[in-house]
């Protein structure tokens, strides 16, 4: 039954960056707050003071805003609200309900006392869940330094805070009784549980760093695009029917129903992550992509000031179609902005190994050098004549001019990548094929 308001928190703990299930949890209340027009509040759970740092906090604000994952309250943080767990947990010692326990080193802790009986929810997702409560142990609610314990502080912020549904990880069904204890023992009312399925990694085990990324910042960092990770995020355990899986956020916020939720664990694909990215980059305007480039090449080290204008945006619609990412897209082209390219030697033995390829490079770089406007349109007429010139087929010459220039068997459309590289850079490249690598060298690097 849906409470006619809802309100729904994400409760990370700040040991680390946001990794790709929390960011998950995240979305997925996010999203069910903002189908229901209820309010998403994020809360820190920063008790651990042993390993939660002020860095890892501000990667798990930032990677949220990333992600576009805005927070109508909060962020509230568990260490500054430490008295009123104590007045709490005092409430239940003066009830009868805790009692304050002394360990073997004299350390006072308050500790709630179980009762027996059984303890059932009816799961949004997983339906009746059954515990027998007698087999929970006494548990403590407050430790000897003051601060509280992970079951004990959550159900007292979540009650102090309004919150009527906990969408988590069913890793924590275990941790349910102990809290429904605790309500009931307080007398609040009980919020709606749903606990959705973990993430597999491709190989059937537990998502984890073997297999690759697995916090948003990686993500970030190597290139991919928020609006596809959140698509592929809220598809990792939901369906929204019809078989349908590139959507836009109002749309996600539109379908998005816990009935729609899987039981079982959802699995992680690289591969249909990368397509998935590599559907949003065709479908980006080209401004927004050329933005969204400049910011990624600027991070990386690229002098983007020194570009003439226009150049990105034109390097941006000629790969549009050719990268995933935007990591792919700079190990594509980064041929274009270092004066040292690595020549790939598998591609110069194929191509440039060749009889005759010396003199044929050689009719090639005086008809460039002898093209006066050195744009896609002249560069395709000057190779074309030449061609029917020499009485050579184009792509016996196209291939072995592509190495010299690239350093790759595999690039964009050779006009168009030679108009970019611009007139000095292309014949210097050419003319050290020549020299160097046509039938000559093994040598696989150029300064040009």
């Amino acid at each position: 039954m849906l409470s006619s308001h809802v309100k729904v928190r994400f409760a990370p703990s700040p040991t680390g960056y946001l990794h790709i299930g929390g960011a998950r949890t995240a979305l997925f209340n996010w999203l069910f707050a903002r189908h229901h027009k209820g309010v998403f509040l994020l809360r820190i759970e920063d008790t651990d003071q042993q390993r939660s740092t002020d860095d890892a906090t501000q990667a798990i604000l930032d990677s949220m805003k990333w992600l576009g994952l805005d927070w109508d309250e909060g962020p509230y943080f568990q260490s500054k609200r430490l008295p009123i767990y104590k007045e709490y947990a005092e409430r239940l010692v003066s009830q009868g309900k805790a009692f304050h326990d002394t360990d073997a080193e004299g350390r006072k802790a308050i500790r709630f006392k179980m009762q027996d009986g059984v303890t059932e929810f009816n799961d949004l997702i997983h339906g009746a869940i059954t515990f027998d409560a007698s087999l929970i142990e006494d548990f403590v609610l407050l430790k000897a330094d003051g601060f509280p314990t992970y079951n004990f502080a959550c159900v007292v912020d979540d009650a102090d805070m309004g919150i009527t549904h906990i969408i988590r990880g069913d890793d924590h069904i275990s941790n349910t009784p102990k809290q429904i204890a605790l309500y009931q023992a307080f007398g609040f009312k009980l919020p709606e549980f749903g606990h959705i399925p973990m993430i597999l990694g491709e190989d059937g085990s537990r998502l984890s760093k073997r297999h690759g990324a697995t916090s948003v910042t990686e993500y970030r960092d190597r290139g991919y695009m928020p609006h596809a990770l959140v698509n592929f995020l809220a598809l990792l355990g939901w369906s929204p029917g019809n078989d349908l899986e590139i959507m836009s956020v109002p749309e996600m916020i539109e379908k998005f129903t816990l009935k729609r939720a899987n039981k079982t664990s959802a699995q992680f694909n690289n591969t249909k992550l990368d397509w998935m990215n590599g559907q949003y980059i065709k479908n980006t305007p080209i401004e927004q992509l050329t933005a969204e480039a400049w910011k990624y090449f600027e991070k990386a080290g690229i002098d983007t000031k020194r570009l003439p204008e226009g150049w990105l945006l034109s390097l941006a619609r000629l790969y549009q179609e050719r990268f995933k990412t935007f990591h792919d897209l700079l190990n594509q082209t980064g041929f274009f902005f270092t004066d040292t390219i690595e020549y790939d030697a598998a591609a110069v033995d194929k191509f440039l190994k060749k009889e005759r390829i010396t003199d044929l490079l050689k009719e090639v770089h005086a008809a460039l050098s002898a093209t006066v406007i050195f744009d896609k349109n002249n560069l395709e007429n000057s190779l074309r004549d030449l061609t029917e010139k020499i009485g050579v087929g184009f792509s016996k010459l196209a291939q072995p001019l592509r190495v010299a220039v690239t350093g790759k068997s595999v690039s964009a459309g050779i006009f168009e990548t030679m108009e970019l590289l611009g007139r000095e850079k292309t014949l210097k490249r050419l003319a050290y094929a020549i020299h160097n690598l046509c039938e000559k060298t093994e040598t696989v690097k150029s300064v040009a």
